[in-house]
């Protein structure tokens, strides 16, 4: 959907430094971070949008941004991020955080400087029942929202939520995209053990970290 060029291979530095400078908008510690602007940094060249479910203050999201931008060099057209979150005040669950519209004014000031940034407010529920009927104007054409070089989970933890999450949008991450999915360690791993109890079913390479789940799609 992107118009996007030949991609510039970042070095570790250059990713730690993307990472550095969006840590203090983000509550995502720094090792989890580095493994998002990797995986952003070879999923760009398929020139698909990036989705991130649960925007938060926008630290991740903002990563995204940088990374593709950086990673396309200069004069190419970054591939939109978008993201999927419907703030307000309620409760952040298995945690004593409020989710407010604090994190909202936060999100709005960090990721205003990108016009390839889109953002709905919906929880994802709603986003992926009307997915099939979302459509931007590219170009000149109308053009559905179907296809992502990389999906991040980060809103509910909910396991039901999750896996119907995953379960709805890996099949839309193009080749040589990720799926990553932050807390699986959450609610006695529940949503890992079903990763892995259906990982040779599964479009591609399955790893953990101690907090994320990851799917190279291959």
């Amino acid at each position: 959907m992107a118009e996007g060029g030949a991609a510039v291979p970042l070095s570790e530095l250059q990713l730690r430094w993307h990472v550095f400078w969006v840590r203090r908008k983000s509550d995502t510690k720094t090792r989890y971070l580095m493994e998002i602007a990797r995986c952003v940094a070879r999923a760009v060249e398929a020139s698909s949008p990036l989705l991130e479910i649960g925007t938060r203050s926008g630290g991740s999201a903002l990563l995204m941004l940088r990374i593709a931008r950086a990673a396309l060099g200069p004069g190419a057209k970054p591939p939109l991020v978008i993201t999927v979150d419907p703030y307000g005040a309620r409760p952040y669950e298995g945690e004593p955080h409020v989710y407010d519209e604090r994190h909202y004014r936060r999100m709005k000031r960090a990721l205003a400087g990108y016009a390839n940034h889109i953002h709905y407010m919906m929880d994802s529920e709603l986003f992926l029942n009307v997915l099939g009927q979302l459509h931007l104007w590219i170009g000149g054409r109308k053009q559905p929202i179907d296809r992502f070089a990389l999906v991040y989970l980060d809103g509910s933890h909910e396991p039901d939520i999750v896996w119907r999450e995953i379960t709805e949008l890996l099949p839309r991450v193009v080749r040589g995209g990720f799926l990553i999915v932050d807390d699986t360690d959450w609610f006695d791993g529940a949503v890992r053990r079903r990763l892995d109890g259906a990982a040779s079913q599964l479009p591609g390479r399955l790893r953990h970290t101690d907090q994320q789940s990851i799917v190279e799609v291959l």
